[in-house]
């Protein structure tokens, strides 16, 4: 009996330690990653929504675009920052880290695609306060499209880079995405596997092999700057990337591209897999889309060539 006990003990002993040993390489991971304060802002501005303050800049003059970056951990608008003094001399720019992203507030909640609608309209309902247009990166194409679709009176021209294929917005959960999701959303080996699913290294191979052609061209601190936005606001950063893995932030955009007569383009980089036939689904429920491939570029051509995109995007916006 006293052996059991002992046995006992030692297993609790044991397990409490590896517990502590987790919980502690969590939160020095969070620390070390955010020490260097690269995304800190001198000008703060949040919106005050009802699921969370959502952090925006704004700069320029002119009629107002709203620029969405692509949704992942280590999203926020730093993305944009190389070509938003490119669109700023003609057009008011606003930039936002989405809910859950960032240095936008992060709540421990499940992130849909529908909240991301609610949350672009009200923005812009609120604080534009005029009809705008937007620029999209990636999976983000999605809350335009349902954003339009929804209130269609708030919105311009639509300019899509590298937009999410039809075919993977329409997957739906299924019981292996639930299943990661609500891995990722427990307290400790939650936390954990987020550690290691946005480890530095996954980062850099990111802007290597996903979102620069030329891995010369990588703005020196960009990657330290995508590695600490997956990291701000503590442990409640894995909520966001749980909803993301567990295909809660995807949808069927389909009948609602069909009916947004709004004036659309899509830029795809040049480089970017399977982008002809991600435009020729696009192009095929609505064939008024016009697209167009940048050369030299990848997943970011925003990021690889800022100037370029920006003098196209000029060009679609004063259409």
């Amino acid at each position: 009996m006293k052996e059991s006990r002992k046995k006992l003990l030692k297993g609790i002993v044991t397990a409490a330690a590896a517990a502590g040993a987790v919980y502690g390489m969590n939160r020095l991971v969070f620390f070390l990653s955010t020490m260097k304060d690269l995304l800190t802002s001198k000008e703060k501005s949040y919106y005050n929504w009802r699921f969370g303050d959502i952090y925006y800049a704004r700069k320029g003059e002119g009629r107002p675009v709203l620029l969405l970056h692509q949704l992942s951990a280590s999203g926020s608008d730093c993305e944009w920052q190389s070509m938003i003094d490119e669109l700023a001399e003609n057009h008011t720019v606003y930039t936002i880290d989405l809910p859950g992203c960032g240095r936008s507030q992060k709540e421990k909640m499940v992130y849909t695609n529908y909240l991301y609608v609610q949350a672009v309209n009200d923005f812009v309902k609120h604080v534009i306060k005029t009809k705008t247009d937007i620029i999209t990166s990636g999976d983000t194409s999605s809350i335009a499209v349902m954003a339009c679709h929804s209130e269609p009176s708030l919105y311009g021209r639509f300019i899509f880079i590298n937009p999410e294929s039809l075919d993977h917005m329409i997957r739906t959960p299924g019981p292996q995405q639930k299943c990661l999701s609500y891995l990722l959303q427990l307290p400790l080996v939650g936390t954990l596997y987020y550690v290691l699913a946005n480890s530095r290294w996954k980062v850099k191979r990111d802007f290597r092999t996903k979102y620069y052609y030329n891995g010369d061209r990588i703005e020196p601190g960009m990657e330290d700057m995508f590695y600490e936005a997956a990291h701000l606001g503590g442990f409640a950063a894995r909520f966001a990337y749980a909803s993301q893995v567990g295909y809660y932030t995807r949808i069927n955009v389909v009948y609602a591209l069909k009916q947004i007569d709004h004036s659309m383009y899509i830029i795809g980089g040049e480089a970017m897999e399977g982008m002809d036939d991600t435009i020729a689904g696009y192009t095929h429920f609505n064939p008024a889309i016009e697209a167009v491939r940048m050369e030299g570029t990848k997943g970011m051509p925003h990021m690889e060539k800022p100037v370029e995109t920006a003098d196209l995007c000029k060009l679609y916006l004063e259409r």
